[in-house]
């Protein structure tokens, strides 16, 4: 126990002092069956998330979940413990696909009664509609239809989502709505609204439609590089009109373009449906930003790789200019912006050009002409860049939103080639060979990174069979043949695959703390979260030294700590080949 004298010298600054006791807790329980455990799972890290933003206002939102139940001996069934946190709970949210258990149902009537009775907790109740096979469907699909029926003769209103981000963007629009009011008063009597206390979803809203335009030149811009697209075209050449096929339009665009820009099309799209607030503008902005960059960055990390090897190769000769840009890239010492790469771009393609070299991306021999001052595509960059400044003010409305899309169409239009390209994540690289064979086979363990998938999920990824071994914990930029590829590290890393942990979490490199310890610094691609890697002072036996090496690999911490210290050393070796920089990590000690 803490006397009074001790919590004063913990708090000595007395307004923090106040604003930990003010701090509110809003409990919220998260209810579904076992088949949407990776939405709930996804689901958690978004209050996780939301959680970093609305402590400042002394909000605390504290996620329930039954995995956090201990199935201990008890006096009484473990759903009734279940139950009773549900009495105790704000917010209750429901999740359902293509069942509904019991227990859940349960949960249900028990926050629906708890509601009558006490005016809370709130309820939200989803229905995933997603593609399902039929061979999974059974019998308790009735239990779905039938509890359907029975909150509708409730009057609760329910909303359907697609993805877990459209969820995601569906549940942040009711938590702005809720939150001022939960803060406000609980003397607020919630007669007359529904159980939610809000308005339904479906009920008519002011609203704004965000992506059709983006959408229409988009798919017409890909229809040269993707077959599906070319097809759907040929066979709906009046999609436009229909919303069943603008859907399959967009669905197309986000499973099409290649890997990361997939996942941030997914994205502009999910926003884009979302109820009209303030909020979604914000992040509709924001996200333009990200995906004009995201693909700026990606044929830039393309050519500095490549140029990396030819370098390595045939000692190129690069100019003044060319050396002075790419020093810059590689010490600068905070994010760079959209109009930043852009101008990146121009000294890479010339150092292509002037050296005869091919280009890894073959379309790029031709895109130095929208790279020129004046182009549509640098203005469109600049109009961009214009826009950031008016969202960093929070001036913006949503004429900014709709100025933001046309100028990201444009810029992913130029970028349309990127259509005709995969990216997959190696891992693990095992050897089979059977007894009495001559030959083995190197099983490569990867992922397929699409738009239309979730990033950082636990699932596992597929095995490709090959006579010989591609490069291991490597994110692999090819079109066709995955053996002619461009090998994106370290400036876009699985950071998962990495740290030995299941799924994949792409990152793509911002910059470096080249004035500090010069680790490097990684964005996220799914919540633009940051990621840090520094050399780590682990030391590794040398390679002579066969038992001492292999027992030191047998520890996942060990291997864990080699495959981020070779990112770090394979981005100075980069720097110093291609800028002539060479830079230590830590200064002499006496």
């Amino acid at each position: 126990m803490l006397f009074v004298w001790e919590i004063k010298a913990i708090f000595k600054d007395k307004a923090f002092l106040v604003f930990f006791l003010e701090m509110r807790t809003i409990k919220l329980f998260v209810a579904s069956s076992s088949e949407l455990k990776e939405d709930r799972d996804r689901f958690r890290i978004f209050i996780s998330q939301e959680n970093d933003r609305l402590h400042t206002k002394g909000l605390y939102l504290e996620m329930v979940q039954w995995e956090n139940f201990l199935d201990s001996i008890s006096s009484t069934r473990l759903q009734d413990e279940y139950n009773k946190a549900i009495r105790g709970c704000d917010i209750v949210v429901c999740l359902f696909f293509t069942k509904v258990g019991k227990y859940t149902a349960e949960e249900f009537d028990t926050a629906y009664q708890v509601f009558k009775d006490e005016g809370k907790p709130y309820i939200w109740t989803y229905f995933k509609n997603a593609h399902i096979t039929t061979g999974s469907i059974t019998e308790e699909i009735n239990t779905l239809l039938e509890f359907k029926k029975k909150i509708g003769n409730l009057g609760h209103f329910y909303t359907e989502y697609t993805t877990i981000d459209n969820l995601v963007n569906r549940y942040r629009t009711q938590l702005d709505k809720f939150l001022p009011k939960i803060e406000s008063s609980h003397s607020n009597s919630q007669q007359g609204e529904s159980i939610d206390g809000t308005r339904s979803e479906n009920a008519p809203q002011h609203s704004h439609v965000f992506n059709e335009w983006l959408t229409a030149q988009l798919i017409e811009g890909i229809k040269p590089y993707h077959k599906k697209a070319a097809d759907f075209l040929t066979s709906n050449p009046n999609w436009a009109a229909n919303p069943y096929l603008i859907q399959t339009a967009k669905r197309i665009l986000i499973s099409g373009y290649v890997g990361v820009l997939g996942i941030q099309l997914r994205k502009l799209m999910s926003i884009g449906e979302e109820d009209y607030s303030k909020c979604k503008l914000k992040r509709y902005l924001e996200n333009c930003q990200q995906t004009a960059k995201r693909g700026m960055q990606l044929i830039t990390y393309a050519l500095i790789s490549s140029l990396w090897d030819y370098r390595q190769k045939s000692g190129l000769t690069l100019s003044s200019a060319q050396t002075t840009a790419l020093a810059k890239f590689f010490r600068k010492a905070a994010e760079g912006t959209s109009i930043e790469y852009a101008a990146l771009l121009r000294p890479l393609t010339e150092a292509f050009s002037e050296n005869n070299l091919e280009f890894p991306l073959l379309e790029l021999a031709d895109f130095t002409s929208h790279l020129q001052e004046g182009s549509p595509f640098i203005q469109a960059c600049e109009d961009l860049h214009s826009l950031m400044e008016k969202l960093n003010s929070g001036t913006f409305g949503v004429d900014d939103c709709y100025e933001s899309e046309k100028n990201v169409a444009l810029i992913l239009e130029k970028l349309s080639f990127l259509a005709g390209y995969r990216m997959i994540s190696i891992k693990d690289i095992d050897y089979e060979q059977q007894r009495n064979e001559q030959v083995g086979l190197y099983l490569h363990h990867y992922t397929l990174l699409e738009g239309d998938s979730q990033a950082n999920t636990t699932t596992q990824g597929k095995i490709r069979k090959e006579n010989s071994p591609l490069t291991s914990y490597a994110v692999l930029l090819f079109k066709g043949n995955v053996r002619q590829h461009i090998n994106m590290v370290p400036f876009i890393i699985d950071y998962n695959g990495m740290a030995l942990t299941g799924g994949s979490k792409i990152c793509f490199y911002s910059h470096c703390s080249t004035f500090v310890d010069l680790s490097i610094n990684f964005n996220f691609i799914e919540d633009n979260a940051k990621v840090n890697i520094k050399k780590s002072d682990n030391p590794k036996p040398g390679d002579r030294e066969p038992i001492a090496i292999n027992s030191w690999l047998s520890v996942p911490e060990n291997r864990k700590d080699m495959n981020f210290d070779n990112v770090f050393h394979l981005f100075q070796e980069a720097k110093k080949a291609l800028t002539g920089i060479e830079e230590e990590a830590s200064e002499d000690s006496f």
